[in-house]
């Protein structure tokens, strides 16, 4: 079991969260020392102490609002189930600027400014659907299910994705159209859920942890009632910006002048979630962000999915 390091202060002396249930849930330290005083990993430390264990096979996946309008909704459970990942919930929120700060917190220090904001305007277009797995897989002594869940996402270079990934099954459109957030670890399964879930909607969770409900009915009508709502859109950058430029559309008086990411940031921000343009100057600002983030700056903590990986937990190989 991997300890602490003896020179800091121990953590129980800023928290009353057991310094050995923080080493159960992530492997940084960095990181046990940030969540030992956060607000969101208390509230769920709260709810799910007493089912730490159980809580190994929990992964957490939101597909967020660009999954809807892209009608990934259905192919992400498709494939998360191929996976051995169950539904046992299923939570609908919607982003607002609070929320987005806070699932990023300990990453939003790498990203820019024009990143930010395009979050700010792509988030909460539509209500995320967050879906609580069971991994069928997971037993006592494996590799938690956050981070073989995270392994499977694949990673961000669309080069070094393999078909069994999920980011290649799914068709990322861009960095920022990539239709999931996954949480790296249990640490970040448990802080998330606390972000996105007032106590009573946590003790739900938890019982239908506890209970193996199967949400899939749940996400399925969830997921109809959104499609409903909103309008598929195809992404296709080039016939964005004709609509845009058509008779009716926002652009109409620029003559077919194409506007920069500061302008369509700006109109963007205008334009009310439910108008017709508002994916097409998503998709657009999406293309013309090319920062994604500060150079030279790493994240506030680090990924750990090859350390739990390659290391063993107590004694038993991952």
């Amino acid at each position: 079991m991997r300890r602490l390091h003896p020179q800091s202060p121990p953590v129980s002396r800023l928290t009353e969260i057991p310094a050995g249930l923080l080493e159960t849930v992530t492997w940084s330290e960095r990181k046990a020392d940030l969540y030992a005083v956060d607000q969101y990993f208390r509230e769920a430390v709260w709810t799910f102490a007493d089912i730490t264990e159980r809580m190994l096979g929990i992964a957490l996946c939101m597909l967020k609002s660009e999954a809807t309008a892209g009608r990934r909704l259905r192919p992400a459970l498709r494939i998360l189930r191929e996976a051995g990942f169950h539904p046992v919930d299923a939570v609908r929120f919607r982003h607002d600027r609070m929320t987005i700060r806070e699932v990023w917190r300990y990453q939003f220090n790498i990203a820019s400014r024009e990143r930010i904001e395009a979050m700010d305007v792509i988030l909460p277009s539509t209500e995320t659907v967050a879906l609580v797995l069971r991994d069928e897989q997971w037993r006592p002594g494996a590799v938690p299910a956050a981070v073989r869940l995270n392994a499977l996402k694949g990673p961000a270079d669309p080069a070094q994705r393999k078909p069994e990934h999920l980011r290649h099954q799914l068709g990322v459109v861009s960095g920022l159209f990539n239709f999931t957030h996954i949480s790296d670890e249990p640490a970040d399964v448990l802080r998330e859920l606390a972000v996105i879930c007032d106590e009573p909607r946590r003790e739900l969770v938890r019982r239908r942890i506890l209970d193996d409900h199967d949400a899939r009915p749940d996400a399925l009508g969830v997921f109809q009632e959104l499609e409903d709502r909103h309008p598929e859109h195809d992404f296709d950058l080039e016939a964005s910006w004709r609509r845009l430029a058509a008779p009716d559309g926002p652009l109409a008086a620029e003559g077919g002048r194409r506007p920069g990411l500061r302008e369509m940031l700006d109109l963007t921000h205008r334009t009310c979630l439910d108008d017709p343009h508002r994916w097409d100057l998503l998709t657009v600002v999406t293309h013309l962000l090319t920062a994604m983030n500060v150079e030279g700056v790493t994240p506030t903590v680090p990924n750990v999915t090859r350390e739990w990986q390659s290391r063993r937990l107590d004694g038993v190989a991952s």
